[in-house]
Formats: structure tokens, C-alpha cells, sequence
């Protein structure tokens, strides 16, 4: 008879293991098929416009050295070529269709024989297309260059190999597939582990109390971490606070939602709003407290900039502060504040930390390449963003106070 009801108990127990792990694996599958399907459409979808917005900001950046001599220029356009991660290619051609710089340096001053742009036919100084160049087939957005005194000046093609673009695809569909198979992995590890406990509990039960000590042991573990918070809930009943359980019951989910809420209200640019949502949760690991300041708007009709201006800058200085107050161990309160303020053709932003403080015989120094008090290898942050925003005919000053904190100010 005990032999029988074993046998049965561990039929049981097989078929929940195994009903358990083709369930588990299943969703995790149709998950990451999913995500990735998700993905690879929605980077097709936003390619060709981060590609314009990086193709604008190109443009900007040539139009302070168009007159450089040819050696700077080559030098300087090297540099902004590898600064850009998601370009492969920049061709800069001028009236007569002589390529005045190319990334291939061995084509520059050769004649270009390719597609001119048509400017006019599509209204716009800036649009993008699908070709065919010496470097095989690409994703190309054409550009307008303007003299200083707005004549016509040739154009930029800025580029994105499909070979590049696939290289891209295939990693992203490596990443999904590792992480499929690592999770299935786990998934089946932590299957048997559970299996041979439960087969270790299902002896004990025929051995003692005929089940009950399994079943309540089982339960008691599996509920371990629930039961806990209960006993929160129910002692803060038990005392009458029931505004505190229920403040205990939603308040991480509140905060959560009502700070994405915030931000995307706040901020129309989704690049924009994405890096500022990011950077929120970072503050939140770093134990700082990150306030976006009452009035924060940014609206795209008062000014149009490349969202991958807007990212590096505001990136570049929360980095900044963030690693200020990180060094500063003997704050325990840290604050990080955000103000992004918009009208009609400006911009305002504003980044204030209570972090250690920059000293006065160093001020003049932060914007300089290379220099940091963190160690070799930084530096480069601040002197980036300062180049950045004065290509785009902008300023940036800050105030710093040693033990106090130090706020940034950027004007565009």
C-alpha cells in the first residue's frame, strides 16, 4: 500500500515538473522571439531618422571648417566620423562634384560620379534614400552646405553600410538567442533542483504524518517572502495606521509611474525623455535623490536641435554630476536637480548636484581635453559637450561651491 501511494506521488510530481518546464519554456521563448521581432522593427523604423538627425548635426559641424585648409579639415572630419558609432561613411562634395573629404581617404579630390541630390523636388534641406556607392549598397541622407552668406555649396552624404546595418541585425539576434538559451538553461537547473527537493519532501511525507508536514513545509517555503511583507500590512492594520499600509501596499509603484509620467509629459523628444527616465533609475543605484524641477518643459516646436545633441550634452553633465557626488562619501543626503526649460528658438538646461564642489584654482581647467581629478583616462567628457554646444551656437557657465555643489548651465 505505501509502495503504491510513493509510486503515485511521484507520477504526480513527474508530471508537474514536466508540465511546469514546457510551460516555463515555451514563454520564454515566444517572449524572446518577441522582443526580438519588436526590435529589429522598431530600429528599421528609426534609423533612417536617427540617421538624418546625425546628418544634421554633421552639417552643422562642417559649416564652422568648410574653409579650414584640406589637411585640418580631413583631420577634424576624421575625428566627428569616429565620435559617431552609428555612421560608416561621410563624403563631403562641393559645385564642381569633387569629393572635398571622404572617410576612404584615397577617394578624396576624386571626381564623384554618383547621384546628385535633388533638393528642391523634396522641400527640404535634408532627406534619405537607398543606394548603391563604392562601398556597396548603403542608406544614405543627403544635405544641403550653405557658404556664410547662404549660397549653395555643394553637399554631405552621410552613410550607413547595409552591411553594417546586418552586422547589427545578426548581433541582435545572437544577444536574443543567447539569452534564450542561458534562460532555458537556468530554467532546467532550477527544475531539477526544485524537482529533487520536492522528491525529498514527497519521501518525508509517506514516512511522516501521512503528507501533512510536506504540505505545510512546501507552502511555508514557497511562501516565505510574501508572508513577510503580510506581516508588515497586518501589524500597521493592527495599530490603526492604515494610511501607512496602504502608502507600504503602492508605494514603489506609484513613485515609478508617476516619475515616467512626469518625464514624458514633461519632455516631447522620446530620445530626450528615454535618457532622462534612464538616468533616473542610475540615481536611484547610486542612492541619489534625482528632482525634475517644477516648470521642466521641452517642447519641439520652440527649437529644433539633433536628439543626439540633446543626449550627449544632458548625459555627459548627470554623468558628471553623479560622479561628483559618488567621490563625496561624506554627504549622506545627495541631490541631483534637472531643469530643461524651452521657448521659441531657446533652451535652457540646467543640472545642479550637492556633490564636493569644484575649487576656484581648478575652474578654469574643467573644460580643458584631458583634465580630471578621477583619474587618468577622463577628462573628455566636458570638453566634448563644451565643443558640441558652441558648434551649435550655444554657451555653457556653471557656479561651483566647495562642500556645497556645483550647477551647470547650458544656453542654446
Amino acid at each position: 500500500m505505501e509502495k503504491k501511494k510513493l509510486a503515485n506521488l511521484n507520477s504526480i510530481r513527474k508530471v508537474i515538473q514536466r508540465t511546469q518546464l514546457i510551460l516555463i519554456i515555451s514563454i520564454t521563448i515566444l517572449l524572446s522571439i518577441g522582443g526580438a521581432f519588436i526590435n529589429l522593427n522598431f530600429n528599421k523604423r528609426t534609423l533612417n531618422q536617427n540617421l538624418q538627425n546625425t546628418a544634421e548635426l554633421i552639417t552643422r559641424l562642417y559649416s564652422f571648417v568648410q574653409d579650414y585648409p584640406q589637411e585640418e579639415l580631413c583631420k577634424y572630419m576624421d575625428s566627428v566620423v569616429q565620435d559617431l558609432s552609428d555612421v560608416d561613411v561621410i563624403s563631403i562634395i562641393d559645385l564642381d562634384n569633387i569629393r572635398k573629404y571622404h572617410t576612404h581617404h584615397d577617394l578624396i579630390n576624386s571626381e564623384y560620379f554618383g547621384t546628385i541630390p535633388d533638393f528642391a523636388s523634396h522641400g527640404n534641406n535634408y532627406y534619405t534614400e537607398n543606394n548603391i556607392g563604392p562601398s556597396g549598397p548603403q542608406i544614405r541622407t543627403y544635405s544641403a552646405v550653405y557658404d556664410s552668406y547662404g549660397n549653395y555649396n555643394g553637399f554631405i552624404m552621410t552613410i550607413r553600410l547595409r552591411t553594417s546595418i546586418s552586422a547589427v541585425t545578426a548581433r541582435i539576434l545572437i544577444l536574443f538567442f543567447i539569452v534564450t538559451l542561458v534562460a532555458i538553461l537556468i530554467e532546467i537547473v532550477i527544475s531539477g533542483v526544485l524537482s529533487r527537493r520536492i522528491k525529498k519532501e514527497f519521501l518525508a511525507f509517506t514516512e511522516d504524518f501521512e503528507g501533512t508536514k510536506f504540505l505545510v513545509d512546501s507552502m511555508r517555503a514557497n511562501n516565505h517572502d510574501f508572508t513577510n511583507k503580510l506581516h508588515v500590512i497586518l501589524g500597521l492594520v493592527q495599530i490603526g495606521q492604515y494610511d501607512k499600509a496602504i502608502s507600504y501596499i503602492q508605494n514603489i509603484s506609484i513613485i515609478q509611474r508617476e516619475t515616467i509620467s512626469k518625464v514624458m509629459n514633461s519632455i516631447e523628444n522620446p530620445s530626450f525623455a528615454a535618457l532622462i527616465v534612464g538616468k533616473i533609475a542610475r540615481a536611484s543605484e547610486c542612492n541619489v535623490k534625482f528632482i525634475i524641477n517644477e516648470g521642466t518643459c521641452f517642447r519641439n516646436a520652440d527649437i529644433t536641435l539633433p536628439s543626439e545633441a540633446l543626449v550627449t550634452i544632458t548625459g555627459n553633465l548627470i554623468d558628471n554630476a553623479l560622479d561628483s557626488m559618488n567621490m563625496d562619501t561624506s554627504k549622506t543626503e545627495k541631490e541631483l536637480s534637472l531643469g530643461i526649460y524651452t521657448r521659441p528658438d531657446e533652451l535652457l538646461i540646467i543640472v545642479k548636484d550637492t556633490g564636493s564642489g569644484i575649487p576656484d584654482e581648478l575652474k578654469y581647467k574643467i573644460f580643458e581635453n584631458g583634465f580630471s581629478t578621477k583619474g587618468e583616462g577622463r577628462g573628455i567628457g566636458l570638453y566634448h559637450t563644451k565643443q558640441l554646444i558652441t558648434s551649435l551656437g550655444g554657451s555653457i557657465t556653471f557656479e561651483s561651491q566647495v562642500g556645497i555643489g556645483t550647477c551647470f548651465m547650458v544656453n542654446l
